[in-house]
């Protein structure tokens, strides 16, 4: 684990002395990444009897997560804005206090070593960039109530960021925990979603055929990673799938 740029503050602080304490590794921001020149060379080489040796079997790949902590709360990757005092990151702050890797950012191929960078910032999280949606619908002309005016062309900018009607029979008990997911769609729109953690990929997948109706639904979500995680289990629940607070991805 490695901290960068660890000013003074309040809860933030506590967060990186302990994770420092515990083994992690102050650096500059250039170390963030692991140098690519360490890759060894993989392929099948050949004897000089003319016998093929086959390769050593190649290690999977180094998993990166960036975690920065903001004025008003921390980021996990590109995912939401998340709150420091909010109990359902209680267990992923503790985590971090103690050089460990938070268990919603374990790889899927338990073989992949996990390197997190912990990224200081003194402002506050940048909001969403919005983008204007030009007026759609049907309109009537003064004095003629019966001729509809031509509605305004639909552009791609139009669906982004904007939040779908959830699914019928899709509702979000106050009184259960509940998450939000960053759902990014295959035309480019990100969306919101939040959800109950009894919730399963197959209230997500209904989420998402409610914002795009008549889209075709041959397609897979997958949890954002290294690699990303496929989300085949349909009545598999957000908690169990470690979808809490998560990114999830649509791919055709």
């Amino acid at each position: 684990m490695l901290v960068q740029d660890p000013s003074k503050g309040n809860d933030v602080d506590s967060i990186f002395n302990q994770a420092r304490q515990m083994g992690a590794v102050e650096g500059p921001i250039d170390n963030l990444l692991p140098s690519s020149s360490s890759r060894s060379f993989t392929g099948t080489g050949r004897l000089l009897s003319g016998e093929t040796v086959p390769s050593a079997p190649q290690q999977p790949e180094t998993v990166i997560h960036n975690i920065v902590f903001w004025s008003n709360g921390f980021t996990v990757n590109d995912g939401p804005l998340r709150r420091l005092d909010d109990p359902e990151n209680a267990a992923f702050l503790e985590s971090i206090r103690k050089s460990e890797c938070p268990k919603e950012l374990e790889p899927a191929d338990r073989r992949s070593s996990v390197h997190v960078n912990l990224i200081r910032r003194d402002e506050k999280c940048p909001e969403p960039e919005k983008h204007h949606v030009p007026f759609q619908g049907v309109g009537r002309t003064l004095g003629n109530s019966s001729t509809p005016a031509m509605a305004a062309p639909e552009t791609a900018s139009a669906s982004v960021d904007s939040a779908p009607t959830p699914s019928a029979g899709l509702v979000v008990d106050e009184t259960m925990p509940s998450t939000s997911i960053q759902l990014r769609l295959a035309d480019g729109t990100r969306i919101i979603g939040r959800f109950n953690h009894h919730h399963t990929i197959r209230d997500i997948r209904a989420f998402v055929d409610a914002s795009r109706p008549g889209v075709s639904r041959t397609y897979q979500l997958q949890m954002m990673g290294f690699p990303p995680k496929v989300l085949t289990e349909l009545d598999q629940t957000i908690e169990q799938a470690g979808l809490i607070n998560s990114v999830v991805m649509q791919k055709f």
